[in-house]
C-alpha cells in the first residue's frame, strides 16, 4: 500500500522546520513509529548531521542523515540500512530542505510507492520569485497518493504576509543575475510590495 505524502511549503522564517520536527516528535512520541530524518548536504543551515529550526519554542533540533543534493538515490542504502538496524520497517521518511534536492519528485515518489510515509518541508520560490527545485511539482504527489499540504506563513516587516525570501547582500537586495545557492547568504521574508530584485529582466 502506497504512503501518503505530507507537504510543508512556505517562504524563509515561516517555520517549516519546526513544523517537520514537531511532527517527527508527535510520530515518534505518540504513534510509536521510527521516522527517518533526511537532509541534503547542500543546507547550510544547520551543522553536519543535524536539522535545526531558528524556533526554538518547540523541538529546536535534530539529528538527521545527509545525503549528497544531487544524488539523493544515495539516502536508499540509509533507509534499508536503517531497517536491519531497528530490526522493523521505517514507516515514515522526513526530508528538510528539498528545494535543493535534484531528482526530488521521482526520490519522493520512489519511497510513496515503498509504503513509507513523506514529509518534505522545503522553500517553493527562490530569491528570484521563480520556482525553487521541484517543490512544487510535488502537489501533483499529494493529489495522487493522498496527503496533505502546509503553506506555512511569514510576515514582511510593514506587517503583510511574506511571499518572496529576499535575499540580501551586504545590506542590499541581490542581484537577478547573483547564483542561486551562495553560502553565508542573509535572507528576510517581503510581500510583494517591498521585494526588490534589482536587473531582473520582467
Amino acid at each position: 500500500m502506497p504512503g501518503k505524502l505530507e507537504l510543508i511549503v512556505g517562504p524563509m522564517r515561516s517555520n517549516k522546520t519546526a513544523e517537520l520536527l514537531r511532527r517527527i516528535e508527535i510520530r515518534r512520541a505518540y504513534a510509536k513509529q521510527h521516522v527517518l530524518l533526511l537532509k541534503p548536504s547542500a543546507d547550510t543551515k544547520s551543522a553536519c548531521g543535524l536539522v535545526e529550526s531558528r524556533n526554538h519554542n518547540g523541538c529546536g533540533k535534530m539529528e538527521a542523515a545527509e545525503f549528497p543534493a544531487n544524488n539523493p538515490w544515495a539516502a536508499l542504502p540509509i533507509v534499508a540500512a536503517t531497517e536491519q538496524r531497528i530490526g522493523k520497517r521505517v514507516e515514515c521518511v522526513a526530508l528538510d530542505e528539498g528545494q535543493f534536492v535534484t531528482d526530488l519528485f521521482c526520490f519522493t515518489k520512489r519511497l510513496l510507492d515503498s509504503g513509507h510515509d513523506v514529509m518534505v518541508s522545503g522553500l517553493e520560490l527562490d530569491f528570484r520569485g521563480m520556482p525553487f527545485g521541484e517543490m512544487l511539482n510535488l502537489s501533483w504527489l499529494v493529489r495522487t497518493y493522498a496527503g496533505n499540504i502546509t503553506e506555512m506563513v511569514a510576515y514582511c516587516s510593514c506587517g503583510a504576509k511574506a511571499l518572496y525570501p529576499q535575499r540580501l547582500v551586504e545590506g542590499r537586495p541581490a542581484a537577478y543575475d547573483s547564483p542561486i545557492i551562495a553560502a553565508g547568504d542573509f535572507y528576510e521574508p517581503r510581500c510583494e510590495e517591498h521585494f526588490i530584485l534589482p536587473g531582473r529582466p520582467h
